[in-house]
C-alpha cells in the first residue's frame, strides 16, 4: 500500500512547521516533499515524513545548527548522530561558558584599554585612499592590501606621508555583511598617484577616544565613545575616523597598539 500524500497545509498543521518553514527546508534540500504537481507547483508530503519532520522540530528546538540536522537525517545512523549531536553538545557549552564571562564583563570594571574621551578639533587634511567593500566583517582582508597598495604608490611617486595609517567607515553601521571602508594617509600633496584617490577631509570637531592593545576589545572602546557622544553633543553623520597611531607596522606589539577612534559631532555648549 502506497503512503498516503498530504498536502503542505495539512502536512504544516499535522508538522506543526509553518508553511514558510517547510518551503525554506524544502529549498535547503533539509524536508523534501514526496511529489510536486508539474503543472500547479503544489507539494504534497507523505505521511511517513511526519517522522523526519519531528526529528527536525525537536533538534531545532536545541538550536543543533541545519547542517547537522542534515547529516543525522541522512544518515539515520545512531552512531553518526551520537558523534553529531556530542559536537554540538560542546559547542553549547562553550558558548554558555562564553556568554557567563560576558555577564561577568557586563558587571566588572570598565576596561582599562582606553584613555578618557576628549573633544578635538581636528584641521582640513588631503590623503591618498583606497576605498573597498569589507565583507563579514573581515577587516584586515581588505586593509593589510590596501595599506601595502598606498605605501608601494606613495613610494612609487616619492610622495611624503605626513601622518599614521587612518581610515574612514560609514557614521551608521548599517549592514554588517556588507561595509565600505576608506583606507587612507595623510600627505602633503595635491595628486593622487595611480591606483588611489586624492581625499580633501574637512576639519571637524569630534569626539575622540583612544583604545590601547589589540583590536579584540575596540566594541568596547566604541561603546564608551558612544555613551560620551550621546551625552556631550550631536553626530554630523560625517564618516567616523579611525588613526592606528601605533601598530604592527610601527614594530609595536599588541599590547602597545594605539588606535584614535573620532566620532565627528556637534558639540553642546557645556561641553566646549
Amino acid at each position: 500500500m502506497s503512503d498516503a500524500l498530504l498536502s503542505i497545509g495539512t502536512f504544516s498543521r499535522a508538522s506543526s512547521l509553518s508553511v514558510k518553514t517547510l518551503r525554506a527546508y524544502h529549498a535547503q534540500g533539509l524536508l523534501v516533499p514526496a511529489a510536486i504537481d508539474p503543472e500547479t507547483g503544489f507539494r504534497r508530503y507523505a505521511a511517513g515524513q511526519l517522522a523526519d519532520a519531528a526529528i527536525i522540530r525537536r533538534l531545532r528546538g536545541l538550536e543543533v545548527p541545519l547542517a547537522d540536522i542534515a547529516t543525522i537525517v541522512a544518515a539515520r545512523d545512531p552512531e553518526v548522530t551520537a558523534s553529531t549531536l556530542a559536537g554540538h553538545a560542546a559547542r553549547m557549552r562553550e558558548r554558555a561558558q562564553r556568554v557567563e564571562q560576558i555577564v561577568q564583563d557586563l558587571h566588572s570594571a570598565p576596561p582599562a584599554s582606553w584613555t578618557p574621551p576628549r573633544l578635538t578639533d581636528i584641521p582640513a587634511m588631503t590623503a591618498v585612499g583606497v576605498t573597498g567593500t569589507v565583507i563579514d566583517g573581515d577587516y584586515t582582508g581588505f586593509l593589510e592590501p590596501a595599506y601595502a597598495r598606498l605605501e608601494e604608490a606613495c613610494r612609487s611617486e616619492r610622495i611624503d606621508v605626513a601622518g599614521p595609517a587612518s581610515a574612514l567607515y560609514d557614521a551608521e553601521f548599517i549592514d554588517e555583511a556588507e561595509q565600505e571602508v576608506t583606507a587612507y594617509f595623510p600627505v602633503l600633496t595635491g595628486v593622487a598617484p595611480a591606483g588611489t584617490i586624492l581625499l580633501h577631509l574637512p576639519p571637524v570637531t569630534a569626539a575622540v577616544i583612544t583604545h590601547i592593545g589589540d583590536l579584540s576589545t575596540l566594541e568596547e572602546t566604541y561603546d564608551l565613545l558612544g555613551a560620551w557622544v550621546a551625552h556631550h553633543g550631536t553626530p554630523t553623520g560625517q564618516p567616523v575616523r579611525e588613526i592606528y597611531v601605533a601598530h604592527d607596522s610601527d614594530g609595536a606589539p599588541p599590547s602597545a597598539h594605539q588606535t584614535d577612534l573620532v566620532w565627528p559631532l556637534t558639540p553642546r555648549k557645556e561641553s566646549r
